[in-house]
């Protein structure tokens, strides 16, 4: 398919037909990555980002904190 860099604004745009969008799982809004290797333009689904993914660099401060586990019920915790 050849295609056409378009002006939209400040911005620029290439139209993408329904046929391929379609085969490669694509649908509008779908977020993509674009690469540029070796004067090529790669675009592809953008990848689903896991769980450890966003938690990254979080540390688990659970352990600063003392929640009371080594001192006896105190209330009516028992009923």
């Amino acid at each position: 398919m050849v295609s056409q860099i378009s002006q939209w604004g400040n911005s620029q745009g290439i139209r993408i037909s329904k046929k391929i969008m379609r085969s490669i799982g694509l649908n509008i809004n779908d977020k993509v990555e674009i690469i540029s290797q070796k004067n090529v333009l790669i675009i592809k689904p953008e990848k689903q980002k896991s769980l450890s993914w966003y938690l990254e660099g979080y540390e688990n401060e659970t352990d600063r904190y003392d929640w009371g586990s080594s001192s006896e019920p105190k209330g009516r915790e028992l009923i």
